[in-house]
């Protein structure tokens, strides 16, 4: 195999190209002037940054996919720069800095990832300025998103817990008193003995006498 670096003029690519591979990355090229990178990676900003600083001062696009399937568009086309980043189901981060002549895309400051004083504020923040789609239409993009790629599938839906039913009240109902079997007794009846009638209470038989 040919390890002998290509020759920049005949591709302003080239030499990214071939510093890639020769990190063990996959390159493709799905447009003339940008380059798709896949690789076992977890920051596609900084592969994507190290890969425009690459091609010195030549105008190329540069996606980057992890290993995690997240994502990075650097789009260089001097002194601007465009940098789009996709993490999970996260919306795309843009970012678009204004660099001075001395200053490569690759620079500390910006693989690091923090805020530079060549940022170009939006409100609200993270959100792409016209000039930075201008520099993607230049290079043929029209959507950020990497050829072919795929969005993760939207996280399960929280499964709520059973709830138990209510614990039915216990109503305490009073013990029925007892009913009693004594009744009155019966009256005694004084009864003729001759005629068997029943006596008044005079005391006297009415038929008797």
């Amino acid at each position: 195999m040919d390890n002998t670096p290509p020759d920049p003029t005949a591709d302003p690519l080239a030499d990214a190209v071939y510093a890639l591979r020769e990190e063990g990355y996959v390159v493709n090229r799905p447009l003339p002037g940008a380059l798709l990178v896949e690789g076992r990676f977890l920051n596609p900003e900084r592969i994507a940054l190290h890969a425009a600083g690459e091609a010195g001062d030549a105008t190329l696009g540069v996606w980057a996919v992890s290993r995690e399937n997240d994502w990075t568009l650097v789009a260089w086309s001097r002194p601007d720069l465009v940098t789009i980043t996709q993490r999970g189901a996260a919306v795309p981060r843009w970012r678009h800095r204004r660099l001075p002549p001395a200053m490569r895309p690759d620079a500390q400051t910006f693989l690091e990832g923090g805020a530079s004083p060549h940022d170009i504020v939006t409100t609200p923040k993270h959100r792409p300025t016209d000039a930075a789609r201008e520099v993607l239409a230049g290079l043929g993009i029209t959507e950020p998103e990497p050829p072919g790629w795929e969005p993760p599938p939207p996280p399960p839906a929280p499964v709520a817990a059973p709830v138990a039913p209510p614990k039915p009240r216990r109503t305490r109902v009073p013990a029925a008193k007892p009913v009693s079997t004594r009744g009155k007794p019966d009256p005694v009846v004084n009864v003729c003995p001759t005629c068997f009638m029943a006596i008044p209470a005079t005391g006297i038989c009415d038929n008797c006498g």
